[in-house]
């Protein structure tokens, strides 16, 4: 048992080094990009620490290899002890450990710390000491194993971490937090928009599931601004935990294990994407719903998820009926019955699923009182291939990270299936191999396109299946033809694969989450104060270019709303090229249509590669800058939160 201890101990502090190794160097390649001089006491406090941390690391580590190894166990075993003494207060003591890591990414904190926990490998060593710490609280109170006690202080406190991070969107900041974040609620509101507006506007072409979701707060009236953005968190959480539970809940059937570090695992899979919550939707219909051993059910739970998918994205049309088909090779035997007959359920639920996804899309445009053409905005849209790589628009790029998260569970199926690959049938295997296959491929097509690409929130149905997938092999749940549960008497998958199915979700959940940097309270105020004031004072038409949502939430009175041209979707046709819709705005825009335009500021500027959202900043700039340069001049500019005021050009011309 002591080697055992002593092993542990030296393979955490090697851990340990390498982290503390990394996050110095960043530190010094900071400070350089930062032109921090050597006179900086914050810089210099904050390397000492880190060098003092590093030394005193290694030492223990030299000490482990030397005749006082001995006195170091012993001194591990008091510790121990001590710590078991505890009882259960070592879970509450675990439980407040949790949020030190959000509070400390999600505090606005003084430089040169903000700067240094926002960096990469910081955040790795602040989450991995506090797990430490968690999992021996966890080992002590538990008495786990302690491998086990520390995936689960990781799965737990990232878990933590992921659901914390939304917090900062729960905000009372009157304006937008982020480019489109404001927008959605509008869009919301548009299914209400006779009692919010008083007048009858169109619902949205894009992503209508998404918005239905977000309309429920609507039918309370009256509800802030703060509210709608908490719904909004809620949905993110609620929806994949319920999927979460749901995908352990049909693989755990018999079993006995806890089931909470599967699901949080699953949890922090899932946000890998991440996967929005109106696909999420389709997943808990299909999960919940789906009897494999019963055609007609299955049937109408395929139709129901596919018309929720039809008037979601076009892409998602055939995944409800993908991820049944997956349940059913995953858990009916091919067995003797000829082929035909096996592959009858899925390919029959495959052709409802397509035909009511389609009948709810066209349903949906024809009923909307939209234009049929803005509904294919996303077929005419350019691919930029390089967003598949590392770039400006996501560093990791596309397809490494989807290899990220793909390998490790490749691994932990590879190591289940060791010697029983025979166990089910080739057929089994090349239907589930292409159906991840499809979705790997549509997927990347559609990260590729003009807009995308900067996650893999493109990815999402591949994610999903795959879950599904690695979820009932792993588990040993996966039937096998002769209706055993395959890999169930082969031996567990290997410490290093478990580790690293672990370490990537983790490492995902704990990239995510920053301080909101919002302007001066007093600043906000002011900027408000006048922003509504010039708004109603407008003799005419008021366009919301941006921050439409002053709108929908009363902040203005006395203003129409103008349903058209409203950011997101005027950025949706300018990058699809949409020319009846844009030559429409250049006309409104060149008549002096609107009294009053409230927008971002305005600029042009050529951008290319090297910016993040470059070919998006180019199309906009194309449709939407140039005509307002040409026609409007600004009447205020509040550069503090992001708003410009336009007005009519008395002399139009053309600025820069």
């Amino acid at each position: 048992m002591s080697d055992d201890v002593l092993r542990w101990f030296r393979t955490i502090t090697a851990l340990t080094t390498l982290f503390l190794i990394a996050a110095l160097w960043q530190a010094v390649m900071l400070a350089r990009e930062l032109l921090v001089t050597a006179r900086s006491t914050a810089w210099l406090a904050a390397f000492g620490l880190g060098a003092l941390a590093l030394v005193g690391v290694v030492a223990l580590a030299v000490v482990s290899w030397t005749s006082a190894a001995p006195r170091l166990l012993a001194w591990l075993a008091r510790v121990g002890r001590g710590l078991a003494r505890l009882g259960r207060v070592n879970f509450i003591l675990a439980a407040l450990l949790s949020v030190i890591f959000p509070l400390l990414v999600l505090t606005p904190l003084p430089e040169p710390v903000g700067t240094l926990i926002d960096s990469g490998f910081w955040r790795v060593l602040i989450f991995w000491l506090v797990t430490l710490v968690g999992a021996a609280f966890i080992w002590a109170g538990a008495g786990m194993p302690s491998l086990r006690a520390l995936a689960y202080a990781a799965l737990l406190f990232a878990g933590v971490h992921r659901a914390a991070a939304f917090l900062p969107d729960i905000s009372t900041y009157p304006f937008s937090l982020s480019w489109s974040e404001a927008s959605r609620y509008f869009y919301a509101s548009l299914f209400f928009s006779e009692n919010v507006y008083g007048a009858h506007a169109n619902p949205t072409v894009l992503h209508a599931t998404r918005y239905m979701l977000q309309a429920l707060p609507f039918l309370i009236s009256g509800l802030p601004l703060w509210f709608h953005r908490a719904w909004q968190v809620f949905l993110w959480l609620a929806t994949n935990a319920a999927a979460v539970w749901l995908v352990v809940r049909r693989v755990g059937r018999g079993g006995r294990g806890d089931p909470a570090p599967t699901m949080l695992w699953a949890f922090l899979f899932l946000f890998q994407g991440p996967i929005w919550y109106h696909l999420v939707v389709m997943v808990i219909i299909v999960l919940w719903g789906t009897d494999t051993r019963r055609f007609g059910k299955t049937l109408l739970v395929v139709i129901i998820a596919s018309l929720w998918a039809g008037m979601s994205r076009i892409n998602w049309i055939p995944f409800p009926a993908a991820l049944a088909a997956a349940l059913y090779l995953l858990e009916i035997p091919h067995g003797k019955l000829p082929l035909w007959k096996y592959l009858a359920p899925p390919f029959f639920w495959g052709l409802a699923g397509a035909a009511g996804g389609l009948a709810s899309q066209w349903g949906y445009a024809a009923l909307s009182g939209n234009a049929l053409n803005q509904f294919s905005s996303s077929l005419t849209s350019d691919l930029l291939w390089y967003r598949l790589f590392p770039s400006a628009t996501y560093p990791l790029g596309v397809i490494p990270a989807i290899l990220l998260v793909t390998l490790p569970v490749g691994w932990l199926i590879a190591v289940r299936l060791r010697g029983c690959w025979g166990d089910v049938t080739p057929l089994r295997w090349i239907g589930l191999g292409g159906l991840l296959f499809v979705f790997f491929a549509g997927g990347l097509v559609v990260s590729a396109k003009i807009g995308g690409g900067s996650n893999l929130h493109n990815m999402d149905a591949y994610i999903a299946i795959l879950l599904v997938v690695t979820a009932y092999i792993v588990s040993g749940k996966m039937a096998a033809e002769d209706r055993r549960e395959t890999g169930r008497g082969n031996s567990a998958p290997t410490r290093m694969a478990w580790g690293l199915a672990i370490a990537i979700p983790v490492l995902f959940a704990i990239g995510t989450g920053a301080p909101n940097k919002l302007p001066d309270p007093a600043d906000t105020a002011a900027a408000y104060a006048e922003i509504t004031a010039l708004i109603e004072q407008a003799d005419g038409e008021v366009l919301f270019i941006a921050e439409r949502h002053l709108l929908t939430f009363g902040d203005v009175s006395g203003v129409a709303l103008v349903d058209e041209y409203e950011k997101v979707f005027l950025m949706e046709m300018a990058m699809s090229g949409n020319t009846p819709y844009l030559e429409q705005f250049a006309a409104d825009v060149r008549a002096h249509r609107f009294a009053l335009i409230v927008s971002e500021p305005v600029r042009a500027a050529v951008q290319d590669r090297d910016d993040q959202f470059g070919e998006e900043n180019n199309a906009w700039d194309a449709a939407v800058s140039l005509p307002l340069l040409c026609f409007y001049e600004p009447l205020a500019a509040f550069d503090e939160v992001r708003v410009t005021l336009l007005v009519p050009k008395m002399t139009p011309g053309c600025s820069p």
